[in-house]
């Protein structure tokens, strides 16, 4: 067994996603020691595709796959660049179908890279399992998968080619964050030449907060005055002063986070959310091509926000079950060590002290119409005028941390004010040691550390070593490599992927559905008929979420009969059904109709464009 295969089985080893015991199970003596000696993985950006080969695979998936995968432009970024929207389903050239779909959304944070690439290999799966899996087939002879791949081109570009190198969440929209009439002329720099711009520890007494910590000096932590710990720096983005205005960085390239910049919850005066909900051209094409898709069941996003980890929290009470129950049908499938509670609640503990918008709480559920609208959309504080004046711009910029807000994202827009499913899925939300190692340590900071010493051979973390600094004399630069602790070596994105697709699989045998059922017709005599039917839903998920009732966004389901001739004497031809629970829920109907000799039947037809539609002959019994 020698070859390629010893190189992949190495590879997985060494990046955990296969245990030791497998490969002693599978690999020679011969072979053991190359996969104990396997090279460490490559960090992020290796093996990642910028906005050119995301584009070329796009095309190739739907040259590959005529008739069932189609990619057109969505929109176009600040910058220009395609946005690009792909559609996945049987005789999807032909253009968007009436038809029960799910829309998913990745990379609207430019530095979560890792969800542009399993957005893409759910293309993929999807693609080659029609004719194949007899599942998936049907899914996508009756459903259609939107996908957005990445949504912010801009961004991800200057995080994957920029120069130099940082970190950068946003897109490019230009922001006068100093106001002084000048956008993006004060941002991160190279001071030690090595292409990255990466953290500066500054020794100054009257603005230090931290030392380095004693158990691992790579990482600073909070002076202590009670144990009689003096500060000995603060630190910032690496930078200089570009515009000679005494601040460092407080005026960098871009721009607004597009997971910040919807409708619900917007933060207001804060520069990252936009000057207006739906401002960024990005967003504003997607939102409108929501509204023109009622079809549209659910909205999956791949982001830094994560709701599938945990309990559903401000939704109505009618959609709470079903929620739950998707919460724990993905999280049955995870394994122990992906759960990323502990050390998120470090990292924020650890972040809680850096000068960062504070992330909206999410909405209670609302109970009205009229709290139902939420705040950016036309309340400014009490009475709806004034508000509080903007704040002062902060003198640097906060760099990105590794959580998410909720605040104007996506997943919480998808589900308070469009009304349907909202999922976000983080993808990677911690690093794991090597199958069979012992495990890392629990610390948010030492585990990322150890990580980087044992998987990735210290490539992701870059040592501090002194720099001489134009205003601030020696200074320490090093830290994390741009994108390093969102995005996953690329071998791992395949099994990342592999899991998703086990969940959309699932989530798409779940869609809403109808069905009409014990449809006859009973002669009265002299013509007249009784007409009986119930029309239900048999698919798991409600034709209409509660909420989506309440903000008026689902369409009903209609009930229509054709009398074709008849005339109707009682009941109405055209019925509105505001929702039909899942799992069965129905509504029984009776009609009386008087109908002459020539005719034989009549068609009762059930539509909405979450469920699809159904119809049913229903032949009328006549005498010989």
């Amino acid at each position: 067994m020698k070859g390629p295969f010893s190189a992949v089985v190495a590879l997985a080893v060494a990046s955990g996603l296969v245990g030791a015991s497998w490969v002693g199970a599978q690999v020679p003596e011969g072979e053991k020691e190359k996969a104990a000696k396997a090279e460490p993985l490559a960090p992020f950006p290796g093996g990642y595709l910028d906005h050119d080969g995301l584009s070329s695979a796009l095309d190739g998936a739907a040259k590959a796959h005529p008739g069932l995968v189609r990619v057109v432009p969505l929109g176009r970024s600040r910058q220009g660049r395609d946005v690009w929207m792909v559609e996945v389903g049987h005789e999807a050239i032909k253009g968007p179908a009436p038809r029960p779909a799910i829309l998913i959304v990745a990379n609207a944070e430019a530095d979560h890279v890792v969800g542009s690439h399993v957005a893409l290999g759910l293309v993929e799966r999807l693609a080659e399992a029609d004719g194949k899996d007899p599942a998936v087939t049907r899914f996508l002879e009756g459903r259609t998968v939107y996908v957005v791949p990445r949504l912010n081109p801009d961004g991800a570009e200057r995080l994957l080619k920029g120069k130099p190198a940082t970190e950068f969440r946003a897109n490019l929209a230009p922001i006068d964050r100093d106001r002084d009439g000048k956008a993006n002329e004060d941002g991160p720099d190279d001071i030690d030449g090595d292409g990255l711009a990466l953290a500066m520890r500054v020794k100054d007494p009257a603005k230090a907060t931290l030392i380095a910590d004693p158990k691992e000096p790579r990482l600073l932590r909070k002076a202590d005055p009670a144990a009689g710990e003096a500060p000995v720096y603060y630190e910032q983005t690496e930078g200089v002063d570009d515009d000679g205005d005494g601040l460092i960085n407080e005026d960098p390239a871009g721009g607004v986070n597009l997971n910040r910049n919807w409708p619900q919850d917007w933060s207001e005066f804060q520069p990252e959310a936009g000057t207006s909900p739906a401002s960024e051209p990005e967003v504003n094409a997607l939102i409108r091509f929501a509204f023109a898709h009622p079809e549209v069941v659910a909205v999956w996003s791949f982001g830094l926000n994560d709701n599938l980890r945990a309990a559903p929290a401000g939704t109505n009470a009618a959609d709470t079950p079903y929620l739950a129950e998707l919460t724990r049908l993905f999280n049955a499938s995870a394994p122990p060590s992906a759960a990323p509670k502990a050390d998120a609640a470090k990292d924020k503990e650890k972040e809680k002290d850096e000068p960062k918008p504070e992330p909206a709480k999410e909405a209670d559920a609302p109970k009205s119409k009229a709290q139902a609208k939420t705040k950016g959309q036309g309340g400014r504080g009490p009475g709806g005028g004034g508000g509080s004046p903007p704040p002062a711009p902060s003198p640097t910029p906060p760099s990105p941390g590794l959580e998410g807000t909720t605040d104007g994202a996506l997943g919480e827009w998808a589900y308070q004010q469009y009304g349907v499913v909202g999922l976000a899925s983080r993808l990677w939300p911690r690093p794991e040691a090597p199958a069979g190692s012992p495990p890392l340590a629990s610390d948010g900071d030492a585990r990322w550390l150890e990580w980087n010493d044992k998987v990735v051979g210290g490539s992701a973390f870059v040592a501090f070593r002194e720099a001489d600094h134009p205003t601030l004399g020696k200074v320490l630069v090093g830290g994390w490599k741009p994108g390093v602790r969102l995005n996953p070596p690329a071998p791992a994105i395949g099994p990342i992927t592999d899991r998703h697709f086990a969940f959309l699989k699932d989530l798409l045998g779940r869609m809403p559905a109808l069905a009409i059922r014990d449809a006859k017709a009973e002669a009265k005599g002299g013509g007249l008929f009784e007409i009986k039917a119930i029309v239900e839903n048999p698919g798991y998920l409600p034709t209409a979420l509660a909420q989506g009732v309440l903000t008026r966004k689902a369409p009903p389901v209609l009930v229509k009969l054709d009398a074709a001739g008849a005339k109707l004497l009682s009941g109405r031809a055209l019925n509105r059904v505001d929702t039909l629970t899942g799992s069965g829920g129905h509504r029984e109907y009776r009609w009386l109709v008087l109908a002459p000799e020539a005719t034989k039947a009549l068609t009762l037809e059930a539509s909405s464009p979450k469920a699809g539609t159904v119809r049913a002959e229903i032949p009328l019994p006549r005498g010989n």
